[in-house]
């Protein structure tokens, strides 16, 4: 049996990088349909991960016996979260090693990829970035740095225990990997989807590790750490709104995801519509093949997108509003001036 609008859902899970979960799930609900070409795509998800994680087992293990200690971001720590953790489509390694560690941790890891197959070296404030025979590596100076100068100084007071004090330890290929301690990760899952939110777009496979995350450890959380960031950076909100996405549409349960404030369903489905539309990282929508490539036609073009979404921002994050009318003045200032600029050059 294969369901009538299959082509339509497959598109969906797709752009937002769950399309072998979703295979899976409607093969477990009895539609017998899967060809050799879906078989294909589930295990090159499968075999990717392992790929990743025998990597990751490696090269902490390479950093254990050098004496400096590692913390797994995101990615496959949160893949551990779901029914079929090998189902969740992977994208790359991100390990954090702290700014009193960042020097020494790139030094080594140059000596851990040389000889291998490098597509990508860059460094940057925030991580060194490499790509050794397929696999992506992202060393974090910072996990995150946020935009606003004070903000980003409360998030770091915040990370650096949140990053070096009670670590849940999970097991990849046999080998102990620590992940952060669960308070800072339910908020840092959670700011990483409003990152991607803010500067783009996310797919729906972030709000599944975030929902995910919290099903599996919610009764291991300190709300109230929880709670004082979201306040102090204005994005409790925010949480809510997507507290309403997980219990009113994705079916977890209220107790499992704290902060749940019934009546927000109207708000929550014009964030879905838009995140639906929108795609992982906004690419549906927004990709550089929409985007007009002359210089003002491509900045009118990007200006215009940021309305749309400020729109429902302004509407769905109420703390949020003065920041967003504030950011709105900013980008269209700077807008003005890039174009004014491009045009005096010619």
């Amino acid at each position: 049996m294969v369901p009538e609008d299959l082509e339509q859902v497959l598109e969906i899970a797709n752009l937002h990088k769950t399309r072998p979960m979703i295979l899976d799930a409607l093969q477990k609900a009895g539609y017998d349909f899967l060809d050799d070409k879906t078989w294909s795509l589930i295990y090159r998800t499968a075999s990717m991960h392992l790929t990743l994680n025998r990597f990751l087992a490696r090269l902490v293990t390479f950093f254990d016996t050098a004496g400096l200690k590692t913390v797994l971001l995101k990615g496959e720590g949160s893949a551990m979260n779901y029914p079929e953790p090998m189902l969740r489509e992977c994208g790359d390694i991100d390990l954090y090693v702290g700014p009193g560690q960042y020097e020494r941790a790139c030094s080594l890891m140059k000596e851990f990829v040389a000889g291998t197959n490098i597509t990508k070296d860059e460094l940057s404030q925030k991580h060194y970035a490499v790509c050794s025979n397929g696999v992506f590596v992202e060393l974090h100076q910072y996990c995150d740095i946020l935009r606003s100068k004070r903000e980003n100084a409360y998030f770091q007071s915040i990370a650096e225990p949140g990053l070096t004090e009670n670590l849940v330890p999970i097991s990849v290929v046999d080998v102990p990997v620590n992940t952060p301690a669960d308070s800072f990760n339910a908020f840092f899952l959670f700011e990483h989807i409003w990152y991607h939110l803010t500067n783009g777009g996310i797919g729906f496979r972030q709000i599944c590790d975030w929902c995910l995350f919290l099903h599996s450890r919610a009764t291991k959380l300190d709300t109230s750490v929880v709670d004082g960031a979201l306040k102090r950076l204005k994005l409790r909100s925010a949480w809510q709104m997507f507290a309403s996405i997980a219990v009113d549409f994705l079916g977890f349960g209220a107790e499992e995801i704290p902060f749940y404030k019934a009546g927000l369903q109207d708000k929550a489905r014009s964030m879905l519509a838009l995140i639906l539309e929108e795609g992982n990282f906004g690419y549906a929508m927004y990709g550089l093949d929409k985007r007009p490539t002359e210089f003002t036609k491509g900045k009118w073009f990007s200006m215009k997108v940021y309305l749309k979404r400020a729109r429902v921002f302004f509407r769905c994050f109420p703390e949020r509003r003065l920041i967003i009318l504030r950011d709105i003045v900013y980008y269209m200032f700077d807008g003005v001036l890039r174009v004014l600029k491009h045009n005096l050059k010619k």
